[in-house]
């Protein structure tokens, strides 16, 4: 056991101020949807939820309206969002730099809006206040990788497994720890003894939330190097194929080729298309099994077929390990859209950095290691085994991590859990 807790103290000490700054960071982008609608004064009102296929049919009169509005544009790719019916063009200027982008997330990007056929050029976007943007765009980048690049990037998905370490170690040392103390018992004889029985009782709360954060942060991050190299990998065979076949100088209309992939892979949802463009003489889609809700992520798979329509398509699978993403990225990402589950993820964060700061405070008075008797004998006994408290926590807390990937239904059963903690921990709290 003394190993263990050396271990839990170094290791949460070294990690410490890494879980802070992502827990910090995450909870202004937990709310950033609701931010960007408020600070955004010229968005277009959002409609409802629309399939996919849906969507696609009106691409024709997208690409019509954004060629008429645009002329000096050159559409580069097109991709559906389901959340609200909208068609996403990705387009830069002829002749100019394409900009890094990937599906809706980057460069220029065109709104056209399949229920009124009105469009909106996201870079015209007018904000209430320039300071609440930027301030988001830097939790973002501190967020996903400390305001470096890849390096802090990894850096961050080391100290989520050094994070991992420390809260199961400190799991291991809750029981012996606790002995015949019932449970959420806080003393007060010492400061040491306050800040432990505190750092012990947001552990719980928290800790089963900060590792099915830290590892599925973890996979994020393996994912995005895993994805990028599969992009590679199926381009590098697209080119090959395809160099091998006569091309036409003939371009098969987007139209065409967008059914021509439906009909191939009728299971399937098309999330994205690109269009043919320099050297690459063939389109790109991206097709993905069907989501269960419209904000969910879709693991995009790479369709390639000859501009001319000439040939069967290539489809290029992905590495199975990487299957996994859509659990992980959900999970961490996509499974609160409730803004009362928003809410109760907030108290998460703020328990986790409760946790994390009594750590600290355990730490600064580690010097403070002799507790008397009196202190140690005058608690309220427990009538119950020790593990008892932990395991509800933590299945409950599992409930309201996965039930929202199921629907709506989901949904619901992780509010009313999510309620249900709030109550145990106040219960708690009041002894």
């Amino acid at each position: 056991m003394r190993k263990i807790y050396v271990i839990h103290q170094w290791v949460s000490l070294v990690c410490a101020l890494f879980l802070l700054l992502l827990t910090l960071t995450g909870l202004p982008l937990l709310f950033r949807n609701e931010i960007n609608a408020w600070n955004t004064v010229n968005m277009p009102p959002q409609g409802g939820p629309m399939p996919l296929r849906e969507i696609w049919t009106s691409l024709s009169a997208g690409t019509a309206a954004v060629r008429q509005e645009f002329p000096t544009k050159e559409i580069l790719s097109v991709t559906p969002d389901g959340a609200d019916g909208t068609l996403y063009f990705l387009v830069k200027e002829r002749g100019g730099k394409a900009e890094r982008s990937h599906m809706r997330m980057g460069g220029e990007q065109i709104m056209y809006d399949v229920r009124t056929g009105t469009l909106f050029n996201r870079r015209d976007r007018v904000y209430r206040s320039e300071a609440v943007q930027e301030f988001l765009h830097t939790m973002h980048v501190l967020h996903v990788r400390m305001g470096m690049e890849e390096g802090g990037r990894d850096l961050l998905a080391v100290m989520c497994v050094l994070s991992v370490i420390s809260v199961v170690s400190g799991i291991y040392l809750y029981l012996p720890m606790m002995k015949s103390m019932a449970f959420g018992t806080r003393r007060r004889k010492t400061n040491r003894l306050f800040w432990s029985d505190w750092h012990k009782l947001t552990s719980i709360f928290a800790g089963t939330w900060a590792v099915i954060m830290c590892v599925s942060g973890v996979f994020i991050v393996l994912y995005s190097i895993g994805i990028r190299d599969y992009h590679r990998t199926a381009h590098t065979l697209a080119m090959e194929r395809f160099a091998a076949e006569e091309q036409s100088t003939a371009t098969m209309p987007a139209e065409e080729a967008l059914a021509h992939i439906a009909d191939g892979f009728p299971a399937k949802e098309i999330v994205s298309m690109q269009l043919p463009a320099g050297q690459n003489g063939y389109y790109v889609f991206q097709i993905a099994d069907p989501a269960v809700r419209a904000t969910d992520f879709a693991l995009g798979e790479q369709v390639y077929l000859p501009a001319s329509g000439r040939g069967e398509p290539l489809f290029v699978p992905v590495p199975a390990w990487l299957t996994m993403a859509p659990f992980f990225l959900n999970i961490h990402i996509h499974n609160h859209e409730l803004f009362a589950e928003k809410i109760f993820w907030g108290l998460l964060i703020l328990m986790t950095a409760a946790m994390i700061g009594t750590g600290i405070a355990l730490w600064l008075t580690r010097w403070r290691s002799r507790i008397s008797r009196a202190a140690e004998i005058a608690v309220q006994r427990r009538t119950n085994a020790a593990w008892e408290e932990p395991v509800r926590v933590a299945v409950l807390s599992l409930i309201v991590l996965i039930a929202p990937m199921y629907g709506g239904l989901g949904e619901g059963i992780a509010l009313a859990v999510s309620v249900y903690l709030i109550y145990y921990f106040g219960r708690t709290v009041r002894g």
